[in-house]
């Protein structure tokens, strides 16, 4: 872990974050926006509703509000974002999946690599790919919620149940939606296909984490941290810029606990195999 510096990595991967966010979001809510619109209408809340539930809820920061401004923004202009900066939007968000593939590299010991041109082509594959699976979602969620309000009227729950109900639900289904995303990442990234076990387990302890994580700043930033009288106006941009950086942390923390997993799992083999042998 020392090694392979995890801290310089998550604020490496944070940096293209931050530049990738606003065309990757563009691109993705358009795409999204054309497909749900046709069968859903208005697809405002459906977008909000994904990123909202991987954002921590802080109190005195109007996080959430200012996503949901910004969402509304770009769905509103999704025609020209779409049609006429698609490729620009392609190709500056591939930079963040090539900051992800050569942290996982580093990670995992990977001595094979892709060369530019491959590189990038294959950056832009996974950015097209992730829209279309994140648009899947999407749809996945307003049909989990058709659903849901269908079994609620069925059942005719009311009251607690109903919102114990609910909010499990919705926990629930973000929880899996950011495994499955992790799991992706860590198996189809690097140059060499990780262990499926390997990628079940930085999967699993990533996305566990990234839930704890949300909770642990939502409680500190609105029981004890005054996010706005420390930063004024740029509270916002603050807690932003800290869970950012702490969801890299979590990434390639994740990568690392997988890396040492299967270390050990092959010391134990080797172990096992050289007293059979000496037996």
């Amino acid at each position: 872990m020392i090694e392979d510096d995890v801290f310089f990595m998550a604020g490496a991967v944070s940096f293209n974050i931050l530049i990738a966010m606003a065309p990757l979001l563009i691109l993705g809510i358009g795409v999204a926006g054309y497909i749900l619109s046709a069968r859903f209408g208005d697809p405002t809340q459906v977008v909000f509703s994904l990123i909202a539930s991987n954002l921590p809820a802080v109190g005195g920061v109007n996080l959430a509000d200012a996503i949901r401004s910004f969402v509304s923004t770009l769905l509103a202009n999704r025609g020209g974002f779409t049609l006429v900066g698609a490729p620009a939007f392609v190709w500056l968000s591939a930079r963040l999946v090539s900051s992800l593939r050569i942290a996982l590299r580093e990670i995992f010991d990977i001595g094979q690599s892709r060369s530019v041109i491959r590189g990038k082509i294959f950056d832009i594959q996974v950015v097209i790919v992730g829209v279309l699976l994140v648009t899947v979602n999407m749809g996945v969620t307003v049909a989990f919620e058709a659903a849901m309000d269908f079994g609620v009227e069925f059942m005719g729950l009311t009251g607690g149940v109903l919102g114990a109900s609910q909010w499990i639900a919705g926990h629930a289904l973000a929880l899996g939606s950011i495994w499955l995303l992790f799991l992706i990442i860590y198996r189809y990234l690097p140059a060499r296909r990780i262990p499926w076990r390997s990628a079940l387990v930085a999967a699993t302890f990533a996305a566990i984490f990234h839930e704890t994580l949300k909770g642990g700043l939502s409680w500190y930033a609105t029981e004890v941290a005054d996010y706005g009288s420390t930063f004024g106006n740029l509270a916002t941009v603050a807690v932003l810029f800290f869970w950012i950086y702490w969801e890299s942390l979590v990434f390639i923390l994740g990568g690392e606990v997988a890396q040492v997993y299967s270390m050990r799992k092959a010391s134990r083999i080797q172990v096992r195999e050289t007293f059979e042998v000496d037996v």
